[in-house]
């Protein structure tokens, strides 16, 4: 199975977030780089990427997902989807919303990949505060 069949395999299985996470860990490579420039975030390497990972979706109270976009070749693959959750305060990094806001997170994830690994996946966000808390 080619590694853009396994994202797409995995994203369909998605049962919650972190399982999701869990599922494509070893589609990473050992060294892969998680960049979010909107927040100014870098985590290097496949254990930290996973760890954060978790950590962040492990924020998000009842997500909702909408899968936008999806598209993909042997080099690059592009997921574009939407999340609504309500945000527990902590574990998103440089989060531009306060706890307990009902958000909606916009996130492009551009995968480039080499030798069927992720070697790189840049997040393009776009944070909107749906309700604010209190």
């Amino acid at each position: 199975m080619s590694i853009t069949a396994a994202v797409i395999s995995a994203t369909r299985a998605l049962d919650a977030h972190s399982n999701f996470l869990l599922a494509t860990r070893d589609l990473y490579a050992s060294d892969v780089n998680w960049v979010a420039p909107g927040r100014g975030m870098r985590v290097t390497g496949r254990d930290e990427v996973v760890r954060h990972q978790l950590r962040e979706a492990a924020s998000m109270c009842d997500p909702e997902f909408t899968f936008l976009r999806r598209h993909s070749s042997e080099r690059q693959i592009i997921d574009e989807f939407a999340v609504r959750f309500l945000y527990a305060g902590a574990g998103i990094d440089k989060a531009p919303v306060a706890a307990g806001d009902f958000v909606e997170l916009k996130r492009v994830r551009i995968l480039d990949v080499q030798a069927g690994k992720v070697v790189q996946e840049t997040c393009i966000e776009n944070w909107t505060v749906l309700k604010a808390a209190g």
